[in-house]
């Protein structure tokens, strides 16, 4: 068990040592540029994190659900844009918000050589909790964040957090993260794990700029060495770590099978209430179908067919009046939408044909 344990470290150690060199591949530009230790350089990187006041913020949504049509629409209009980079959102009812995140003028070539480029706020944005806001201050340049993603330099009308809260629509009373630039190095590496591949496709460096100052062999070998190190490092990791464990539950021997039996039963236990819990949530309320026909037949309404189709309710019949019998329907709880589908007739009885559609409103379930 000891010689497992040493092995362990070791291979903790070495992904250590394997972390820190790629943060030495990984520059952030703010007022100078530095790695993610903290130290200037100007070698080639594999990613450069854009410090918020090296760009400007927008955003628009597009009435587009396909990605790839959006794709399209966006290469065309930035074309002959500033350069500026494009993160696509996920879809919602059939339109997508897309941010755009134009740099300003000689960022690129404070910048230097790199594979990829990473807004710094989008990041952030991405390590905050839903409905937060957070102070960023370092380098001497501060701002605001969102975690839907806006923000703001601070400054002007927006001089605190719960100002540019209010302005973008959000409570103040949370109160701000506050955050320097030590916290935010640790966050930066958080949002880089959080970006989908498709943002890291779109966040390349613009290819339109020329980079013929780039080591791109230079580069390629580094990113492939470093990828190739860290999986063949984690792998061995990852099998260590298997055989610590494997060790420690002969160890523990019979009562490994205890509990490993009363897990699954906990886990046949909980799929036979889930599926419960679905066939309860999916019943249909039919004892509410019967109390609005008893509302039709209190207006002497003749009923000749009842059709119930999820929560739509169609009530076919006759009555002296036929606008009565739909005046109550519609003013009945748990009724929305009630309406004549079909023209009102009259019969040779005297009375008054019709058809009446109307929405069944679910009634709230606890649990």
């Amino acid at each position: 068990m000891t010689g497992t344990t040493h092995d362990t470290a070791t291979a903790s150690s070495t992904l250590g040592r394997l972390e820190a060199a790629l943060k030495r591949r990984i520059a952030w530009l703010t007022d100078e540029r530095r790695d993610l230790l903290g130290t200037p350089t100007a070698i080639p990187a594999l990613i450069v994190v854009l410090g918020r006041e090296h760009y400007t913020e927008r955003r628009r949504n597009y009435p587009i659900h396909s990605r790839r049509d959006l794709e399209a629409v966006l290469a065309q209009e930035l074309a002959q844009a500033p350069d500026t980079l494009a993160l696509i959102g996920d879809p919602e009812q059939d339109k997508r918000e897309v941010s755009f995140f134009e740099l300003r003028p000689g960022v690129l070539e404070k910048v230097g050589s790199a594979l990829w480029l990473l807004p710094e706020s989008a990041l952030l944005a991405r390590t905050l909790p839903a409905g937060r806001v957070a102070s960023i201050e370092r380098d001497r340049y501060r701002y605001f964040l969102s975690a839907s993603g806006a923000s703001q330099p601070a400054g002007g009308m927006v001089a605190t957090p719960e100002l540019f809260a209010l302005a973008i629509g959000l409570a103040a009373g949370q109160g701000a993260l506050q955050l320097d630039r030590e916290a935010a190095v640790e966050r930066l590496t958080r949002g880089m794990r959080a970006l989908p591949p498709s943002a890291w496709l779109r966040l390349r460096r613009p290819s339109r700029v020329r980079q013929s100052q780039v080591e791109w062999r230079s580069v390629a070998m580094v990113a492939g060495a470093g990828l190739a190190a860290y999986l063949a490092l984690a792998s061995g990791y990852l099998l260590w770590t298997r055989d610590a464990r494997e060790q420690e539950l002969e160890a523990l021997g019979a009562e490994v099978e205890t509990l490993l039996a009363a897990q699954r039963q906990v886990d046949r236990l909980a799929a036979q209430r889930a599926g419960l819990g679905q066939v309860w949530r999916d019943r249909a309320d039919t004892y509410q179908m019967w109390r609005i026909a008893g509302l039709a037949w209190g207006k002497g309404a003749q009923l000749t067919a009842i059709e119930l189709k999820d929560f739509e309710l169609t009530l076919r019949g006759k009555a002296s009046v036929a606008t009565d019998v739909l005046a109550a329907l519609d003013q009945a709880p748990g009724v929305k939408e009630a309406k004549f589908s079909a023209p009102v007739r009259s019969g040779r009885d005297g009375l008054e044909e019709f058809v009446i559609s109307l929405t069944l409103v679910r009634e709230a379930q606890g649990g």
